[in-house]
């Protein structure tokens, strides 16, 4: 047994072994500093001091139970104590550690209770509240409450040997959260649609009502493992709404099928636009023209095509909406879905009064009403 392990086995013997679940809060702090003593302060030399008050501008006080100092008296740790009986777990418990932390400026904080909580708030915190890097149960023998002595005893924070620990915590929070981030996309609606899109840009000689009818059968889903009712729900909500749209799409097929010629062709192409980019804006107006009224990307693209016999390729309308206007397809849906592309329209072109209330009037109308 290392005098790290051996350590650990004498801070779970002090803060389990030898207590009660009925022990006053008082009696419990006692255990406490003799706990943070093993790990090498000293309660005599006032490097841990009991309830020190902290001024809080001109009238209000904090009282944090325990503060740990380095030899110029600045606070390294704070600790908050709660009896064994209690739940540490509630929000304003862990707020007032966190708030102890800010106003002592201390890197560090431990909740100390039923378990062992470690907080960071140091400069190498990319985030706006202090971090739970480690929780520890008090097991002797515990890999976690080993290192935790190793690495948070008294010479090694001195001499800042704590480092290569805080690097590793912190790179796996960061990573969870990045890829809690990206989970949080892959599941959205809106990458439901880009598969969509992208199906329907696989089979470009396919007429739009077969497509429709082929997709009806076939079930897309991308889901989070093991997730919870609620998003259940919500990913089934959203599944009825895209059928809404599908079903829509072919009811409305007929209207589309002979729209090239019927007075509706003939105004989207010859809408007076008074921008010397009027061709550009008609395309752009036609794509969203049909989204608006349920049809995806690629599905829009193809009809506005039927609308201007004069371009003889796909990639061209589809370019106008995405590279040439927006960057990208996926920025030009983006802003379609949040209701920005107005917004976008009158920064990229300037548009006049005139051609802003033409684009105004399609998007401020729901998908029925357009005729």
């Amino acid at each position: 047994m290392n005098e790290y392990s051996e350590k650990w086995d004498e801070i779970c013997f002090l803060l389990l072994d030898n207590i009660n679940q009925n022990l006053s809060e008082r009696d419990f702090e006692n255990q406490v500093v003799r706990a943070i003593e093993v790990l090498g302060w000293r309660e005599f030399k006032n490097e841990i001091e009991r309830q020190p008050t902290v001024q809080l501008g001109r009238e209000g006080t904090l009282r944090p139970d325990l503060v740990i100092y380095d030899n110029n008296r600045k606070s390294l740790i704070v600790v908050e104590v709660k009896r064994p009986a209690e739940d540490i777990t509630r929000d304003y418990v862990i707020g007032q550690l966190r708030s102890y932390m800010r106003q002592m400026k201390s890197d560090f904080g431990f909740l100390i209770g039923s378990d062992l909580r470690v907080f960071y708030d140091g400069p190498l915190n990319p985030h706006s509240d202090p971090l739970l890097l480690e929780r520890i149960d008090f097991e002797k023998q515990s890999e976690k409450g080993i290192t935790f002595v190793k690495f948070f005893n008294k010479g090694s924070l001195a001499e800042n040997r704590y480092d290569e620990y805080l690097k590793t915590k912190l790179h796996k929070f960061n990573k969870k959260r990045e890829v809690s981030s990206l989970v949080q996309q892959l599941i959205s609606f809106e990458i439901k649609q880009k598969v969509i899109g992208y199906l329907r840009n696989e089979f470009p000689d396919t007429d739009d009502e077969t497509f429709s009818d082929a997709l009806q059968q076939v079930k897309i889903e991308i889901s989070r493992k093991g997730e919870i009712k609620q998003q259940i729900v919500t990913t089934e909500k959203q599944e009825r709404t895209l059928k809404r749209k599908i079903i829509r799409h072919q009811n409305q097929r007929p209207k589309y099928q002979s729209l090239e010629g019927s007075p509706t062709s003939v105004k989207i192409a010859n809408i007076p636009f008074e921008s010397h980019l009027e061709i550009r804006l008609r395309h752009i107006y036609g794509v969203l023209y049909f989204m608006k009224q349920g049809f995806d990307f690629p599905s829009a693209t193809h009809q506005t095509l039927k609308l201007f016999p004069e371009v003889q390729d796909y990639q061209t309308i589809s370019d106008k909406c995405g590279r040439g206007f927006a960057g990208s397809v996926d920025t030009f849906m983006s802003w379609f879905s949040s209701g920005q592309i107005l917004n976008k329209l009158v920064e990229k072109f300037s548009l006049s009064d005139h051609d802003y209330s033409i684009f105004k009037e399609l998007l401020r109308q729901k998908a029925n009403d357009i005729t």
